[in-house]
């Protein structure tokens, strides 16, 4: 799977206009939910985008462009900050919590613990907004619950 197409790639159309992942940053930088979240956008130089959300701005997420969808990226934690013999533990809490994380999924990338969500190339605007807020509160309520397990 490819992340991090070119610039210019489309992510979504609203009403026959397209928009590219840095037309998306803008719009994410100018964006304030109803709850009040904000968002801190920019485009990295591997053509993946980094947002911080103003309700969890200690974990950002960054967005990257397939051929068919938007994916959003937090890292969480690396497996050498599980304390000895939890891992077991870690990995049942973690397929516990999963039913009750909503619009997310826990994966691991190497040695770090990630929690993502997909969405369609053709997602609109506001659809995606409210992704990435919820994923920033996910990203709080998975690490509060696990944190007993964290060295």
């Amino acid at each position: 799977m490819k992340l991090g197409y070119p610039a210019g790639q489309i992510i979504t159309q609203e009403n026959t206009m397209t928009i590219t992942l840095e037309e998306l940053v803008y719009r994410l930088n100018d964006q304030v939910t109803e709850e009040g979240t904000s968002f801190d956008a920019v485009v990295l130089e591997n053509g993946v985008a980094e947002v911080i959300c103003s309700n969890n701005e200690e974990f950002p997420i960054r967005l990257a462009v397939t051929e068919t969808q938007l994916l959003a990226v937090t890292s969480l934690f690396d497996t050498s900050e599980v304390l000895a013999n939890e891992m077991e533990n870690l990995n049942k809490m973690l397929l516990q919590l999963a039913p009750a994380v909503p619009l997310s999924a826990f994966g691991l990338q190497g040695d770090t613990y990630i929690l993502f969500g997909a969405m369609a190339l053709g997602t609109r605007f506001e659809n995606i907004v409210h992704e990435l807020e919820v994923q920033a509160e996910n990203t709080i309520d998975v690490l509060e619950a696990i944190e007993p397990l964290l060295a």
